[in-house]
């Protein structure tokens, strides 16, 4: 790829990426939109909905959404893995149990980023992977989810990624404390940890590779943060906005447990 055709998929990339996060915090938007697209019937909320699970990518979706199913000895349908605010904010107005996941912004980018160029290499065969959607862009789309859904806090729980991946079964205890529901808690064995990992594929899990990528990723984070004052400002609103949630007392996280 020659450098005019880099600067035009990115460009575009970024384009997309701020219409969908555009239309993603708007339900009246979202929904009859995304409604029409393949894929999307399982994941977006209807009237059929046991409980919404969402969060911002990297924030332990996958293992909460795959805990969640393994725990359950009856059928439940579980809308998820949107990543953007309109299915939360959607549930929360239909009154349906609502469970919201938030991670340290800077960790949350760089891990979304340290994915973008593991798919690169595992899915497409890159050799040397970039990065398409700049630092500030992904924190932009991280402050769009959280303070759309803030004004829902008293109509949901939120959970660290630490307190999903330490105790699930304890997150799923207060989603059934705070809406009344019965729904099986997660038993946050080894083996069960192991088996849900297992059948989320390998984005789901760590490894190796991506830690690599992530450290990488960090470096370079931190490089634009020491030039770039906008950047180090929406990283600022970023973590102001996190702080909030992790010390409402509501907030299940590792210290609560």
């Amino acid at each position: 790829m020659n450098a005019l055709t880099h600067v035009k998929e990115k460009t575009t990339r970024t384009l997309r990426h701020r219409v969908k996060w555009f239309v993603g915090a708007r339900p009246g938007l979202y929904f009859p939109i995304f409604r029409r697209r393949s894929g999307y019937d399982d994941l977006l909320v209807d009237d059929t909905t046991d409980i919404c699970i969402e969060g911002y990518p990297r924030s332990a979706n996958s293992f909460a959404v795959g805990a969640f199913e393994h725990a359950q000895s009856a059928p439940v349908r579980v809308a998820h893995h949107t990543h953007v605010p309109a299915n939360p904010m959607r549930a929360c107005e239909r009154g349906v149990p609502t469970l919201v996941l938030i991670r340290d912004p800077h960790d949350a980018v760089v891990s979304h980023v340290a994915l973008g160029k593991q798919t690169q290499v595992t899915e497409q065969g890159v050799e040397a992977p970039v990065q398409w959607l700049s630092f500030e862009t992904l924190l932009n789309a991280w402050c769009t989810f959280y303070r759309s859904v803030r004004p829902y806090r008293n109509r949901m729980v939120v959970a660290s990624l630490g307190a999903v991946v330490e105790d699930m079964g304890a997150v799923i205890g207060q989603v059934n404390a705070h809406f009344g529901t019965d729904f099986d808690r997660f038993e946050h064995t080894p083996d069960a940890v192991a088996e849900v990992h297992s059948g989320r594929g390998y984005h789901a899990g760590p490894s190796e590779h991506r830690d690599q990528l992530k450290a990488d990723t960090r470096t370079d984070f931190e490089k634009r943060l020491r030039f770039d004052s906008e950047l180090e400002a929406t990283l600022s609103e970023a973590e102001t906005c996190y702080e909030a949630f992790v010390n409402d007392s509501a907030t299940v996280t590792v210290s609560s447990l």
